[in-house]
């Protein structure tokens, strides 16, 4: 296992596929009340059979590849919304699903979105190369109609019982609210930069920009959030690379000078709270992204109609250091060092992500629970 931190995603997906198969073989993708098996293991199979799909799907998005989980066939149903001490080992019958939210929500929530997916490849016949959201050959209706469901659904089932004080409550509000923002960016990716984006309006750039935005905004709360501390193990592991593209290209062709502003200062505010943005030799994305903002900053300075430059933010100085050092062979030892430092533990101040939250536009950033079911906490206080 000592190896494990070095698998590729691609070498983890193909062992997750051996996983399958096996499990396949086990007959765990099949329901337990269709084999007569007791109501612990018809659980216990479920709940494994669901995190197999759903860490298969997870990998093949990170790593671009064809995930098969949307079209395979299956009947395993979903788990029950219970606690573990709910279910006993010598029960005859399936126990009774609680209301409101389990330790076990995350988990379901995840199952859920992955299960309503399928359900719209089933119901439209449908096979797509890797995205629902990225083809071209699906209505953009279609689109926004599942997007739709997904939201309201997310919404019904588990975002009104979210308890604000509690951190995976918090982290189930933040991801679902970001999920959504990333699969609108990947709807709409293609009618705005796609092979027909000369037809795309001026509306709907407008539109996929101000998502793009507000998934950069998610990205950082959720690294300054002082409840989420304790899951920054699971919040470094997700990222919309293509809503940072998108926000670089925009910043390149904006004429709005006030809204150019505001996107400099969002790239700043990202790069200050999402510091291994910025460690240049362990992605090459991230290396070709700073090229691209640094390339943006230089371009800005040039046709400034003013004719004086604006002042370097602190970033652009960091990133060009950390460039100049990986063109001479010293990127990592630049890196390296910095990140060291980055790293030393330092305790976490809970009034930067307050202040920062505060001062987000409330408007377009929503955080003010309004997908809380309020009676229900009235009814069990």
């Amino acid at each position: 296992m000592a190896g494990m931190d070095r698998l590729s995603i691609q070498s983890l997906w193909s062992l997750m596929g051996l996983v399958i198969r096996n499990a396949e073989r086990l007959g765990i993708h099949r329901d337990g009340t269709l084999l007569g098996l007791s109501p612990f293991e018809v659980e216990e199979r479920r709940r494994v059979w669901w995190q197999l799909q759903h860490v298969d799907l997870a990998l093949a998005i990170k790593g671009g590849l064809t995930p098969l989980t949307l079209m395979a066939d299956w009947d395993a149903k979903l788990p029950l919304n219970i606690e573990d001490d709910d279910m006993k080992m010598t029960a005859t019958e399936m126990p009774k699903e609680r209301k409101g939210l389990t330790s076990l929500s995350y988990c379901l929530y995840t199952y859920w979105v992955l299960n309503e997916q399928r359900r719209f490849f089933r119901d439209r016949q449908l096979r797509f190369r890797l995205s629902w959201q990225a083809s071209t050959s699906l209505k953009q209706t279609d689109k926004d109609s599942l997007l739709d469901e997904l939201e309201t659904g997310i919404g019904q089932n588990f975002l009104q019982y979210c308890d604000p004080l509690r951190p995976i409550d918090v982290l189930i509000q933040f991801s679902a609210k970001a999920l959504i923002l990333v699969m609108r960016i990947r709807a709409l990716h293609p009618l705005v930069y796609g092979d027909n984006s000369t037809q795309a309006t001026q509306e709907s750039r407008d539109e996929l920009l101000e998502l793009c935005v507000r998934c950069l905004e998610y990205s950082i709360a959720t690294r300054l959030q002082s409840l989420l501390q304790n899951f920054q193990w699971w919040v470094k592991g997700i990222f919309s690379w293509l809503a940072l593209m998108c926000v670089i290209v925009e910043v390149l062709q904006q004429q709005d000078e006030a809204r150019t502003e505001r996107l400099w200062s969002l790239l700043a505010d990202l790069y200050s709270a999402n510091t291994t943005l910025s460690d240049l030799t362990r992605d090459r994305r991230k290396h070709h992204m700073a090229k691209l903002i640094v390339s943006a900053w230089k371009a800005r300075q040039d046709r400034s109609s003013s004719g004086t430059s604006s002042a370097t933010p602190t970033f652009i100085t960091d990133l060009e250091s950390r460039l100049s050092a990986f063109r001479a062979g010293n990127g990592q030892n630049h890196t390296d060092t910095t990140m060291q430092q980055q790293n030393t533990v330092q305790p976490f101040d809970p009034t930067l992500s307050d202040s920062y939250l505060a001062s987000l536009d409330t408007d377009t950033f929503d955080f003010d629970l309004q997908d809380i079911d309020w009676s229900y906490w009235s009814s069990i206080s």
